[in-house]
Order: C-alpha cells, then structure tokens, then sequence
C-alpha cells in the first residue's frame, strides 16, 4: 500500500511540475499541531505534532498549486496507547497575492493518509478503517525575509466527516527557487 502512496504522489508531483518550473517555485517545511477529536484516550480532544515538506510553485500572480507530504512527528502516546499518522498526502490550490514581502493566501485541496493506533488490547486498525481522505481548506500567510527564503504561518481543516476531525496551526520556512 504504501508503494501505491508514495508512486501517486510521485504521479501528482509530475502533474505539478509546469507549476513548479514557473520563476516562483518553492520548497518548505512546515510543523503543524494537529488538534483532534478523540476516539480512543478518553478525553475530548488531543494533539499531535506533524511535519509536512511541501513542494508547489504559483501558477500565476493569484494561483499556487502545492503537493504535501507529511507523517506524524510526535505521537500520542498514553498507559502503552498510541496514535499517529504513518502518512499524509495532499494535492492543494492557493489563492492569494504578493503584498510586498507578504502574501496572505486560501487554500483548498484534498488530503490522504493512513492512522495508526495502538491501545491496550493491542487492536491495530487495518487500512480500511485507519484510512482518511477528504477535502481540506484553510488560510495563511508566506512572509519573505530574503530574496529566496521566507516564513510561513496558516491554519487548515484537513479532515472532518462525522464526529471526526483533524485541524490546526502551522508555522515553517520555504526556499523560493
């Protein structure tokens, strides 16, 4: 399965390469703390720390195309439960424009990954059941402090379908090439 992943997005890169060939692509890394709604430790919500590379490059003055790849960082883990995400992949579309050195942007996209849970009696979740994938939205901000490097602040609904969701805050940098 994760070969099927990894060639899909390898597929998607190729689909985003005329965007990325564009003067103004980037690379960047960003870490989110991913809040969501609990299903297995007995509290309301928990988080958990993901880090996502994220390759894209802007189409033209308004539009970006971005491909995200990410897994989880620093899990939840509680009484020898765990959770975390083995992966995530995205495929996302920016509007935004360059005010000076900012450029507060929307984002709206689709996002699969697969979870991985642990918990007292030892259930892994197979595929089928530890599978997300839905459309995801959100807003930021990419901050230029050089001619090539910036910062980068949003925060973006990755998932939420019935009493599940995941959510949160992003910062990271990016290389303008």
């Amino acid at each position: 399965m994760r070969k099927l992943i990894w060639g899909s997005a390898l597929g998607l890169l190729g689909a985003f390469a005329p965007a990325v060939s564009f003067a103004d692509g980037y690379i960047g890394l960003n870490y989110t703390q991913l809040e969501q709604n609990d299903r297995f430790f007995g509290e309301d919500e928990f988080d958990t720390g993901e880090v996502f590379a994220r390759l894209g490059g802007h189409i033209n003055r308004y539009f970006a195309t971005e491909l995200r790849l990410g897994t989880t960082l620093n899990d939840k883990s509680e009484d020898g439960e765990e959770y975390r995400f083995n992966y995530h992949v995205g495929a996302y579309i920016q509007l935004g424009y360059q005010f000076d050195f900012w450029r507060p942007y929307l984002l709206l996209g689709y996002t699969y990954g697969e979870e991985d849970a642990t918990l007292n009696n030892n259930i892994r979740y197979d595929d089928e059941t530890a599978t997300i994938k839905d459309t995801s939205y959100g807003a930021g901000v990419d901050v230029n402090i050089g001619e090539n490097f910036g910062i980068n602040a949003e925060y973006v609904q990755y998932y939420d379908i019935g009493d599940v969701s995941f959510k949160g805050p992003s910062a990271g940098v990016f290389y303008k090439f």
